[in-house]
């Protein structure tokens, strides 16, 4: 089930003109796995999220809103 975060972080690597295999490969995870998290199949861990976003231009405030709507469907798990 997508999610407002899995939406945003697919959107982010869409506006960088990547595939999810081209974001995967930068960040050292596997696609499978960056599927899984654009699909809203799993919450990232914080160390995958870092690695994700460093690969990504976002600004402070993206960062920001994403760690928050990560924290509000991490409690609702």
């Amino acid at each position: 089930m997508q999610t407002e975060f899995s939406i945003l972080m697919k959107f982010l690597r869409e506006r960088e003109g990547l595939s999810a295999r081209q974001l995967s490969a930068a960040a050292g995870l596997s696609a499978s796995y960056v599927s899984k998290v654009e699909s809203g199949a799993v919450l990232p861990t914080i160390e995958s999220f870092a690695k994700i976003v460093s690969k990504l231009y976002t600004t402070d405030r993206e960062i920001t809103y994403l760690i928050s709507t990560l924290t509000r469907e991490g409690e609702g798990s």
